[in-house]
């Protein structure tokens, strides 16, 4: 098969994407939208309560700086809003890796629908799922992912705030910014398919560093980005921004005329519907990677990125012993011809 082809046969068509979609997500959308939901519902109400207690510590650590200024409070009221904020920090950040856990079960649970019609797509099996991923692995994906994205755009952001300081031209600096997101766009569709790759390779996992997913990523999105960005924007993007604007809209207008009872249901019908279409969302990148993977060599994908076995072990280093140097066995002294020993003259009496 000759490049051209392969090339042509790595895009998926949008239409017949969203006809099988449609027949994956459809008959198990309700037993898969309580749980994810309910999730979903629980993660941004605690997201949101942690967050307005951060925000009120602070407010109280502004208070407490000033008193402090008139002698008025101890500065370990200060240490001790700083340790709650901290604890904070860290409550959002377990929530956020066990929701970015829970979305993985999800879509490995559509994934194996769709290799297996008989796996059902219900709360017990995203549970299963849930209960036997290796989350010590995953986190370290995600973290890589996030470090690996930061590092592309940390060179933009430097510049962008060098050139906002530095002119009053907010032309360059919003250019930058927005070149800064395209990149950042960019390369998290290039490591999208990590966690899947992951899947294939799992057991070879074990000791080695998860950045070969992202790098196993990269390589199986080569000639499918773009169409990876079509799929997301149509059916992912669209409807829900769409969707966004109608009763968002609502809920704006009910605000600047005072009609609240219009900004409440607008706002609540804009939540719930953006929460209803989540299983299409997490059911889209499981069949984009099930649909691609057709076509795709997933060994070599992973070519040239473990490390082998006995080098992890050790024992291809085994025959490296250590000898002291002076056990070392020294060379024998090399004679000069000319220093060769003479025979003694004879004495005289």
């Amino acid at each position: 098969m000759d490049g051209f082809s392969m090339k042509k046969q790595q895009g998926l068509s949008l239409s017949s994407f969203i006809q099988a979609l449609k027949a994956l997500v459809k008959p198990h959308y309700f037993s898969a939208m309580w749980s994810i939901g309910g999730i979903t519902i629980i993660y941004f109400a605690l997201v949101c309560v942690a967050s307005l207690l951060m925000t009120n510590v602070a407010q109280s650590m502004m208070m407490s700086v000033m008193m402090i200024m008139y002698g008025m409070a101890s500065p370990l009221a200060l240490l001790l809003g700083l340790l709650e904020i901290l604890a904070g920090l860290a409550v959002l950040a377990a929530l956020t890796f066990f929701y970015g856990f829970f979305t993985v079960a999800v879509q490995y649970t559509y994934q194996d629908h769709l290799q297996d019609p008989d796996q059902p797509v219900s709360a017990g099996s995203i549970w299963l799922h849930f209960k036997h991923l290796r989350k010590n692995q995953l986190w370290r994906i995600a973290l890589y992912t996030g470090l690996f994205i930061f590092l592309w755009s940390l060179p933009l952001d430097i510049v962008a705030q060098i050139v906002g300081g530095m002119t009053h031209n907010a032309i360059w600096f919003y250019g930058i910014r927005i070149v800064n997101e395209i990149i950042v766009i960019w390369k998290g569709i290039e490591y999208a398919q990590a966690y899947f790759l992951y899947r294939e390779k799992q057991p070879r996992f074990l000791g080695q560093s998860m950045r070969h997913a992202l790098t196993a990523s990269r390589r199986f999105m080569g000639g499918r980005k773009w169409n990876y960005l079509l799929i997301c924007l149509f059916v992912e993007v669209l409807p829900m921004a769409v969707w966004a604007v109608i009763f968002g809209g609502l809920a704006y207008y009910g605000n600047y005329t005072a009609t609240y009872v219009l900004f409440y249901i607008g706002l609540l019908i804009t939540i719930l519907g953006l929460i209803c279409y989540l299983p299409v969302v997490f059911a889209t990148g499981s069949l984009f990677y099930v649909r691609s993977k057709e076509t795709a060599d997933v060994d070599a994908d992973f070519r040239d990125t473990f490390k082998p076995v006995a080098v992890l072990t050790g024992e291809a280093f085994v025959h490296e012993v250590y000898v002291p140097k002076k056990d070392q066995e020294q060379p024998a002294p090399t004679v000069k011809p000319e220093e060769k020993k003479k025979p003694e003259a004879k004495k005289e009496d």
